[in-house]
């Protein structure tokens, strides 16, 4: 196995076992934004270390800019599968309490703002259906539109195009970064 998938491997492993002790401890019940901002950073960390060892097996002055990026890319990647598919896992098996607190969160905003006579009116004028319906109605329709959106598989939908889109920019900064400052003394 290429040193490069190995390090996502290793990485995307160490970001598990994190949002593991994050859920034992209960230190991220309510809010996943620590662990995000976790995975970014071991994300972004995998991909120059990963790329650093490949280029000092391949030799520093060897190589050009996109057989960087590709070993970058070959990091990312490995990386990004293994943590959607914990993703999966975690949402639907380990802690499906989540999703069912975010649906109750964003179902308690929408009863709130239907109390509201103002917020009221500016729903039915986001929508045509909501102008002839009732709160009730309205209510029901969000409700499902609420429940169809916000599943383990939306969740870990979006987290696997948003990390596919991250692979790939920070692939090319780390690249840019690794060429222009890093390498550039030893040409």
């Amino acid at each position: 196995m290429r040193i490069t998938v190995k390090v996502g491997f290793i990485f995307a492993i160490g970001w598990m076992l994190v949002k593991m002790i994050f859920h034992f401890a209960g230190i991220s019940t309510t809010s996943i934004v620590p662990t995000i901002f976790i995975n970014m950073f071991l994300l972004l960390s995998s991909i120059s270390i990963g790329l650093y060892m490949h280029k000092q097996r391949e030799g520093f002055t060897q190589g050009n800019a996109l057989s960087d990026i590709k070993s970058s890319m070959t990091v990312g990647i490995p990386y990004t599968i293994l943590v959607v598919i914990f993703i999966y896992i975690y949402y639907n098996y380990i802690n499906p309490d989540f999703v069912n607190h975010m649906i109750a969160e964003k179902l308690n905003a929408y009863k709130t703002g239907l109390a509201n006579p103002e917020e009221l009116k500016l729903i039915r004028a986001s929508n045509e259906a909501f102008e002839v319906m009732t709160k009730e109605d309205i209510y029901k329709e969000m409700e499902k539109s609420t429940r169809s959106t916000i599943s383990p598989f939306s969740i870990t939908t979006i987290s696997l195009l948003g990390m596919i889109l991250l692979s790939t920019v920070y692939s090319l900064l780390v690249t840019v970064i690794f060429r222009k400052v890093l390498l550039r003394g030893l040409r």
